[in-house]
């Protein structure tokens, strides 16, 4: 497909802006003058500024000119697509594909929403009542669901839509170090290993002065503590019990120690644990990681190759579990065009784009050719990811971004203060009742509100 005149023209605002070169405020040069500089002609240049101006991009003042909104980067683009992470190392090729079979979208990277967007597993079902339910869509395109893996679609039904399509999912598994562990003189990991035999090592390598940054990518977010969790047979919030807030349950409380124990032992302080730990990992100066297959790529492209994978630690009393991770199609509900959404989900789930993301080692392609020609079938640390996709689990249950917040910020800050852990985790636990009650409630009237309102409308017609 041959990208269109008015599209290059609209892509070419966007660049500038999303560059810098252009800011909110600023008068745009005028028509004649954009049209001499990109060579096309002055009514294409004219219809592309209208169409921003419709967008609320731009706004004309008469005998002034044309100006950028001070909002811009605000505004949802039909044609845009929102990455979760515009830093992946295979966006650029991406890219060219992406302008080679649907040229009227752009990937953005100042814009924090578009219609069109790649998102990750908390994030679609925190927010899945903003995105089309692209199972009609899905169904229309491939009738035959045996091209695809099944399971990593579990958590994203509600009602029966769904609200994202998983381009790429992989369980997390634990990273190492070979060359690293030998030096420290621990021993290599094996399946079925505990959460004592982890710990030992990493006390191990403290007592010889290794920096618990250098040991272990502890992390105060979600995605990683929520393993230690699930693991310690606990979770956040259960869909099938009559108090469904399990922030306080034993196990839960038991992940969380555990993992607030090993904060300790790596002797980090809470501001000590923000960076990138894929490439630290990737230039050879981390022992252990937590991580999903999607850190391939990092390793890929920095030419690392002294890497080993097993199973998580296993604890006691707990279960075989690890947390999806899983990049999803969405597709906002203001979307004015049916025919592109169909394009785009095309597309993301075609061989092309699924065979290229799998070259690029980046999780493991939801189109089941594609993963099997991307993982390395003689490697066991490559096979290890396909043999623990039966243990992966989405089943955060947080059904909005409010209580999502409350859970992560609560948590956090239960790190950063160092806090009582069953006091606080009790704290948590009753605010988020208090506010489950408060939405139930609301739904509740706003239910009897619809009813009553379908009621006269019945009257009305009688």
């Amino acid at each position: 497909m041959v990208e269109d005149k008015i599209t290059m023209t609209r892509n070419y605002i966007l660049d500038l802006l999303e560059s810098g070169s252009l800011k909110g405020g600023d008068k745009l040069p005028g028509a004649r003058v954009i049209a001499s500089s990109i060579k096309v002609s002055f009514l294409k240049i004219q219809q592309a500024l209208d169409n921003l101006a419709r967008d609320g991009i731009l706004e004309t003042i008469s005998r002034k000119g044309t100006f950028v909104q001070r909002n811009w980067e605000e505004r949802i683009i039909q044609t845009n697509i929102t990455l979760f992470n515009r830093e992946l190392p295979w966006i650029e090729a991406f890219e060219q594909l992406l302008a080679e079979r649907i040229p009227q979208l752009r990937i953005c990277s100042k814009f924090p929403q578009s219609v069109f967007e790649l998102r990750t597993t908390l994030y679609v079902q925190n927010n899945r009542n903003d995105y089309l339910d692209l199972q009609p869509v899905f169904d229309r395109i491939f009738p035959d669901k045996s091209l695809f893996f099944s399971h990593p679609f579990k958590n994203f039904y509600v009602d029966r839509k769904l609200a994202g399509i998983p381009f790429i999912f992989s369980p997390r598994v634990m990273f190492y170090n070979p060359e690293l562990l030998k030096k420290y003189g621990c021993q290599e990991p094996r399946q079925g290993w505990t959460w004592e035999e982890f710990i030992q090592s990493v006390r191990k390598m403290r007592m010889k002065n290794v920096p618990g940054r250098e040991i272990f990518n502890w992390s105060p977010e979600i995605y990683q503590w929520i393993n230690i969790v699930f693991r310690a047979g606990g979770s956040l919030i259960s869909s099938s019990s009559s108090d469904p807030v399990n922030i306080d349950h034993p196990k839960t409380r038991y992940g969380l120690q555990l993992y607030t124990e090993l904060l300790h032992d790596l002797n980090l302080s809470y501001d000590d644990i923000h960076f990138d730990f894929s490439k630290q990992f990737a230039s050879g100066k981390l022992a252990f990681m937590l991580s999903e297959r999607e850190s391939l790529a990092d390793f890929t492209h920095a030419g690392f190759d002294c890497w080993k994978t097993v199973p998580l630690p296993l604890i006691k009393g707990g279960a075989d579990m690890t947390a999806q991770a899983t990049d999803l199609i969405c597709v906002r509900k203001s979307c004015s065009d049916p025919a592109l959404v169909e394009d785009f989900v095309r597309f993301m789930l075609s061989e092309e784009t699924q065979d290229f993301i799998g070259s690029e080692k980046y999780g493991i392609p939801i189109r089941k050719t594609s993963a099997l020609k991307s993982i390395d079938a003689q490697s066991p640390r490559d096979m290890l990811f396909l043999s623990e996709t039966n243990k992966i689990s989405a089943q955060y249950n947080i059904c909005s971004p409010e209580m999502s917040l409350m859970i992560e910020e609560g948590i956090k800050h239960i790190w950063r203060h160092n806090l009582d852990l069953v006091q606080a985790t009790g704290e948590l636990a009753q605010a988020i009742r208090f506010f489950l009650h408060i939405k139930q409630d609301s739904n509740n009237k706003i239910l009897s509100k619809n009813k009553e309102v379908r009621k006269n409308e019945e009257l009305c017609l009688v």
